[in-house]
């Protein structure tokens, strides 16, 4: 299999918008749904998309088949324990979200960007920490079954020699602006960013990061909170066969088609997920007032629902509360089962499994 040489952006002769106009209409009225409820919230937003958050981390690593789950993550932050190579995987994901937002408060998206995302995402003991982070490759790689030759690889992307005028002209047409809908342009980005294949390795994890960042960078969400893994791990199979048909039919149309439905139904997921922790913090807050006669028993509401799984030092850390203020708000929490405690002597962890339970 020779490498793969790509069209040029932008293709618009190769896109019919009429095709996939129902999924376009739909996908831009959940999402607007989506952050108009996030905008009038009555909680703090960002204790919304904490755990969205997480789990996109979770979710976006899961389809590059790190196995860990949502409540090993948790447990992680929630102390100083020796990190799982996966688990730091997820984490350095949701590390290079958080950096891809603050930086593009001085960067375009660009090259740069890019490169600093990939060099946070393999930072530590994690898979790939030799492969090169923070530069364009400059060997052939290809796509295929683990332990697969280049000659039978599914995909064999462009040469390296050819990654940087590509990587050109992709940034050229992300910061170009033309009359294409950002939800289908940023579909289009997806896939030729895959096709390119810039780094050696983690480009599905920074193809994925692109996302959110691109919607928000162009004003159609209001923070970069809106991610689709959870969805595409879900049809992670038909998610790379249609990517592929982009190279091999030039079937662009089907792909969009598809990320839109995907970015549809994954905007009805966090409305009802935002509905769903709304209602449980409205009772929540109302139960611990009514066990705790103090206000300061909001900070530590809030925390645990910022991290649902936390020690009496990640409350204290994080709330500026003393340390016998902590263990005895945590221990009236107990004994109205809002909160559920392992049975370790030191560091003990506590759960708020009701939490837990929504977004998992």
């Amino acid at each position: 299999m020779k490498p793969f040489i790509p069209h040029k952006l932008p293709i618009d002769e190769l896109i019919e918008v009429k095709y996939f106009m129902k999924e376009l209409l739909n996908s831009v009225e959940k999402i607007t749904e989506y952050q108009t409820m996030l905008k009038n919230t009555k909680m703090n937003p960002d204790l919304l998309l904490a755990p969205i958050t997480i789990k996109e981390a979770l979710q976006s690593t899961k389809i590059e088949g790190t196995q860990t789950t949502l409540d090993e993550v948790l447990e992680s932050e929630a102390d100083d324990r020796i990190k799982s190579k996966d688990v730091r995987e997820v984490l350095n994901y949701y590390e290079a979200l958080n950096k891809g937002r603050e930086l593009l408060n001085t960067l375009p998206i660009s090259t740069r960007l890019f490169k600093e995302l990939h060099k946070t995402l393999l930072s530590g003991d994690v898979r790939g920490k030799d492969r090169s982070p923070g530069e364009f490759r400059k060997i052939q790689n290809f796509i295929g079954p683990e332990g697969c030759s280049i000659e039978r690889a599914t995909f064999v992307p462009p040469e390296p020699q050819l990654v940087d005028e590509y990587m050109s002209n992709l940034e050229n047409y992300i910061n170009t602006d033309d009359d294409m809908h950002e939800l289908i342009k940023i579909a289009i980005i997806h896939a030729q960013f895959e096709t390119i294949h810039p780094f050696l390795d983690g480009n599905g994890r920074i193809g994925r990061i692109l996302i959110p960042l691109y919607l928000y960078y162009k004003g159609k969400i209001y923070q970069p909170n809106f991610f689709i893994s959870d969805t595409l791990e879900k049809d992670k199979h038909k998610y790379y066969k249609l990517l592929n048909e982009t190279r091999t039919k030039n079937n662009w149309n089907e792909w969009i088609k598809f990320f839109l439905k995907a970015a549809a139904e994954q905007a009805e997921k966090n409305i009802k997920l935002i509905k769903d922790v709304e209602s449980l913090y409205e009772k929540q807050v109302e139960l611990a007032t009514n066990t705790v006669r103090s206000t300061n028993i909001i900070k530590v509401v809030d925390e645990i629902f910022n991290r649902p799984i936390f020690t009496v030092k990640s409350i204290k850390k994080n709330t500026g509360l003393s340390d016998s203020t902590v263990r005895h708000y945590l221990s009236k929490l107990e004994d109205i089962n809002m909160i559920y405690a392992d049975n370790s002597l030191r560091d003990k962890r506590y759960y708020f499994y009701d939490l837990l339970d929504i977004i998992r």
